[in-house]
């Protein structure tokens, strides 16, 4: 059975003056991302896909490497778009807008798309990737696209989602029956992922 394999990004440098879109993978990241591709190493793929933001891009090529796949950068796979959000200065506040980001979609409530918007694009590329393969697809994303394609295709509740995931971490999704797996984060399943009811 074919499987969509959604990669989150690993741990990246946190500089509050730069985009969080230009962040690049700190030391930490780096060795978790080499470690998560030990239980990618099932999954039969041609390449690693990968959006163009510098963290998703060295968590690919770390995985790549570890795997002996190559990797691919294409369009549309990068995080909600929100360059002009200031940094915000405590967790909690993050959380908060993601939360009224994600419980209101068709609203500009958070950078410069709508969640709606987010996830038509990420939906878009990740077609585009399935479509130009007939392999499994292992697609290194962002947490909050991630949690707006899975509530798409697979009924999955985004907020409960996006607060599960780690960096790095994956969720193996099946073809065509779009049912997914659980949370893995560096080898080893952590939880299932949650449904609406």
């Amino acid at each position: 059975m074919r499987k969509l394999v959604l990669v989150r990004h690993s741990q990246p440098e946190i500089e509050p003056g730069v985009p969080a879109a230009k962040w690049k993978l700190s030391d930490l990241g780096r060795r978790r991302a080499e470690s998560l591709a030990a239980g990618l190493r099932h999954y039969r793929a041609n390449a690693i896909w990968s959006s163009r933001e510098p963290k998703a891009k060295e968590t690919a090529q770390l995985i790549g490497h570890a795997l002996g796949l190559p990797f691919r950068v294409t369009d549309g796979l990068e995080e909600h778009h929100r360059r002009n959000v200031p940094f915000f200065q405590s967790t909690q506040e993050f959380e908060r807008a993601v939360e009224e980001f994600l419980s209101q979609p068709c609203r500009l409530v958070l950078g410069s798309e709508t969640a709606t918007q987010a996830r038509d694009r990420v939906t878009t590329a990740i077609e585009a990737v399935l479509e130009g393969d007939n392999q499994d697809a292992i697609v290194v994303t962002h947490g909050t696209v991630m949690a707006l394609y899975l509530a798409r295709i697979a009924n999955v509740e985004p907020m409960s989602f996006w607060r599960e995931l780690e960096t790095p971490c994956f969720v193996d999704v099946e073809i065509p029956q779009m049912r997914v797996g659980p949370i893995v984060t560096c080898g080893r399943a952590s939880r299932s992922v949650g449904r609406r009811s």
